[in-house]
């Protein structure tokens, strides 16, 4: 198929015409009517974009615009099509003009909104998005266009709120109802969950990935009224061919529930999986903190097969999901000590997230962590000069070594009595040393263990213990990360080493 160049004069391209007379008997009726040659290019541009010849299409309504600059339907419509073609650049400017000359056209403002969100502009695509639901509050396609940006920035209530309108608008899109259902378990409503995966799941019984989300939140939503066994029947059921190791499946589970500190529910599923797994320590654990059974810190057998099946996925999930950013909150607090650091110990390192933040600050870096696995992808990073696998006080007992900076991000939470803690780095700092940690705070008693495995702890208590050795340089009340959508609260706390302390 040839594609003409289309320049403005019709005339101009006599055997295109003359071909498009025949293809397009309207087109020909409208140059015989004397009709203005831009009347007559759009129609023929919009009757070759419907026929998909994209490129005749293109040049066709390009004419049509050169002919009539301000006619803004006209412009949208070149817009719209240039971003179906993927030249975004063209198209946005050609939207953009459009808009200006006629700011109610809900579907200019859509493809401005599409455009901007996949350059990542997402400012200007909740702008777009808005404006179109201003303009038409029933639209189905700016409701699922801004729910679907509202999950990427992790607005995930506001997304369910626009995905559901969506979908009771008429919308009858796959990934709609699967990121409507994923979004509503992310925020622990598991029936409605189940409700929106199911139709997808249904709508497409071959997407493996969306048909186990489906039998998770079934699993879920039946141990949450019924029993564990049940729950597991409910999962085979709804997974069917595409069912995973029930145990491993009733552990995720398990652990989602803990996570959203739903104890009952969890409690009959920790004990459905030890009566299976007698001796998984996983779970063990969890049900001791979910009933209040007392420890003094995490056991090692846990963090040890805890983090490292969790390495994997650790800091994808970690800062994209939960949302952790402490590493990067620290840069700054240690630069501002205006102090030079020769030796550098990252207590507890996981997968070296702190690493980058800390390597700026020079001197040479030890890393240490009980997880193997952790270890590994700590390794992959060639920030540490040294990496050691070790629980954290036997190596600070062991260690002849003194540091200047010691960082002990996110290892407080596993350990109830931090005295032991703060005496083992009173003797690994040196005077005038730092030491950089993170905790989770609670008010009430000294220390208490949470459904999810993690130790909070009262502030009062925490400053009681660091004052005998350390004076707090920077004491800052903040968000450490996201659990089951909701802020955990905790404290990053810089400590210079008194000069006076024993050595």
């Amino acid at each position: 198929m040839t594609v003409h160049v289309f320049p403005p004069k019709i005339h101009e391209l006599p055997e295109a015409v003359a071909a498009w007379r025949v293809d397009y008997p309207k087109f020909g009726a409208l140059i015989d009517e004397a009709a203005p040659p831009f009347k007559a290019l759009r129609y023929l541009g919009l009757a070759l974009w419907n026929d998909k010849r994209l490129d005749e299409a293109v040049n066709v309504l390009t004419a049509s615009a050169a002919l009539a600059p301000h006619e803004p339907r006209i412009l949208g419509e070149l817009g719209s099509l240039l971003c179906m073609v993927d030249r975004k650049v063209e198209a946005l400017r050609y939207l953009t003009r459009s808009l200006e000359m006629d700011p109610n056209q809900i579907h200019v403002w859509l493809n401005v909104a599409a455009i901007c969100d996949a350059n990542g502009d997402k400012e200007t695509a909740e702008h777009a998005f808005r404006v179109a639901l201003e303009l038409d509050p029933q639209s189905a396609e700016a409701s699922a266009g801004l729910g679907l940006l509202y999950i990427g920035c992790r607005r995930l209530e506001d997304a369910a709120q626009l995905l559901a309108a969506a979908v009771a608008r008429g919308i009858d899109a796959l990934a709609v109802y699967a990121c409507l259902g994923q979004t509503l378990f992310q925020l622990g409503d598991f029936s409605a969950a189940s409700a929106a995966l199911g139709k997808a799941a249904l709508a497409c019984p071959d997407e493996a990935l969306i048909v186990q989300k489906y039998a998770m939140s079934r699993l879920i939503e039946t141990v949450m009224v019924a029993s564990a066994e049940d729950a597991a029947s409910s999962y085979l059921d709804a997974a069917g061919r595409h069912a995973e190791d029930l145990t491993t499946t009733c552990r995720v589970a398990f652990q989602t529930l803990c996570g959203y500190g739903r104890k009952a529910p969890a409690i009959r599923l920790g004990e459905f999986i030890l009566a299976r797994r007698p001796h998984d320590p996983i779970v063990g654990y969890y049900l001791d903190a979910l009933n209040g059974r007392p420890h003094e810190r995490a056991p090692d057998a846990y963090l040890t097969t805890f983090f490292d099946r969790y390495a994997p996925q650790f800091d994808r999930h970690l800062v994209d999901v939960l949302n952790y950013r402490v590493p990067a909150m620290l840069q700054p607090l240690l630069q501002d000590t205006g102090l030079a650091f020769t030796r550098i110990l990252d207590l507890g390192c996981g997968t070296g997230l702190a690493a980058q933040a800390l390597t700026s600050m020079g001197g040479h870096l030890t890393g240490v962590d009980i997880s193997s696995g952790m270890l590994e992808k700590a390794r992959e990073r060639g920030a540490y000069d040294v990496l050691i696998e070790d629980e954290a006080l036997l190596y600070l007992a062991q260690v002849d070594a003194c540091f200047d900076l010691v960082v002990v991000l996110d290892v407080l939470i596993y350990f109830g009595d931090l005295a032991v803690m703060f005496d083992a780095l009173a003797r690994r700092v040196q005077a005038g040393g730092i030491v950089a940690f993170t905790y989770e705070t609670a008010d009430g008693s000294d220390h208490a263990l949470q459904p999810s495995g993690r130790f909070a702890h009262d502030p009062r208590y925490v400053e009681r213990l660091y004052r005998t050795d350390f004076e707090p340089l920077k004491v800052i009340s903040t968000i450490l990360r996201h659990e089951a959508n909701v802020p955990v609260a905790g404290q990053l706390v810089l400590l210079r080493r008194r000069t006076s302390a024993w050595t």
